[in-house]
């Protein structure tokens, strides 16, 4: 296992005050990056937050967790993330997915693997300062410097994205991967062959894991409070399922509530029972968890990003601490 990594990502359906103090939480306690996600309608907005963000922290690296190519078209990403890379020293990264809420919301449907990789080589291009064709004419970023074109993370579940990943990115957000099995790895081995078609594979990639978390000395509850989105790593599964966790699924079925997305009081989350989620969850008892964040690690991850879920119903910062003191600080001192 090489260096420890941790990020944190914040979904934003608390108001702005409380997560600028998640964020600079974070930060104090040693986080290696902060996400946030991004959904219009159901969440507050992103690049507002990323922004502050950047201005109430120093160090941590900022992400965005993910946006998409259907409510952010390329020109209004490559301008969000060069100003975001002037206003936060380059700490940006840049993650990218097809869409899911953001999209369902709006009565849209998810990007295309071809609208995607348009999507990821139009940014880049912009933030270089290339010219892009636009319609008759062609668009330009005014502001745009090879400085300011962050590193974009693709993210993917099944294999053709996993590919696409690989192929075009610059990093892969991995997520509704199960912690047990050979699940990740398989994963990991559409993410190299993308790699290895594309010519990439000596140049710099990072492999995030973004998994629900929750620790507790009463593991039971840690595994309790994660439900929600352990609800949303079992929806249109694309490896198979376990049979309880098919059973839940199908139980949820045409009852997911897109504007309850990861929502701690999501109401669907009723139809996973306590014995799925450790297979889609970083959740239990502070050994339970760093025994399954060091397989993780061992297993390729080269950062793992946690969604906290807090327990007892207190503020979602206290699990973030919590994690951080019983999970992320004791692996960090082992090494």
């Amino acid at each position: 296992m090489e260096r420890v990594s941790f990020g944190v990502e914040i979904h934003p359906y608390y108001d702005v005050p409380e997560l600028m103090r998640e964020i600079t939480l974070a930060e104090d306690l040693g986080y290696d990056q902060v996400w946030v996600g991004d959904s219009q309608l159901i969440w507050r907005e992103m690049y507002v937050i990323l922004g502050a963000a950047a201005q109430a922290t120093s160090r941590i690296l900022l992400g965005s967790g993910v946006t998409n190519p259907v409510t952010r078209v390329s020109a209004v990403t490559a301008s969000a993330a060069a100003t975001l890379q002037e206003l936060s020293g380059g700490r940006l990264t840049l993650g990218i997915g097809s869409g899911f809420t953001s999209v369902n919301t709006m009565g849209q449907r998810p990007a295309t693997r071809a609208r995607l990789e348009a999507c990821v080589d139009e940014i880049r291009a912009l933030c270089r300062g290339a010219r892009v064709p636009a319609g008759s004419e062609d668009m330009r970023l005014m502001f745009a410097a090879p400085e300011k074109c962050p590193p974009i993370a693709v993210a993917a579940s099944g294999p053709r994205m996993l590919r696409l990943a690989g192929r075009i990115g610059d990093g892969v957000i991995l997520a509704r991967v199960a912690m047990e099995g050979d699940m990740l790895a398989r994963m990991l081995e559409c993410v190299n062959a993308g790699r290895r078609e594309g010519g990439r594979e000596a140049e710099p990639f990072r492999r995030f894991l973004s998994v629900s978390a929750a620790v507790d000395e009463d593991g039971s509850k840690a595994v309790s409070v994660v439900r929600p989105h352990v609800a949303r790593s079992i929806l249109k599964p694309f490896w198979g399922l376990s049979p309880a966790a098919a059973a839940a699924a199908e139980r949820m079925a045409g009852h997911y509530d897109n504007y309850q997305h990861l929502n701690p009081n999501a109401a669907h989350a009723d139809a996973v029972p306590d014995d799925v989620v450790p297979e889609f969850a970083l959740a239990g008892t502070p050994a339970r968890c760093i025994e399954t964040a060091r397989r993780m690690f061992d297993n390729g991850i080269d950062q793992i990003t946690i969604r906290p879920y807090a327990v007892d119903g207190r503020p979602r910062a206290s699990m973030i601490r919590a994690f951080a003191e019983q999970v992320m600080q004791p692996m960090l001192r082992d090494g």
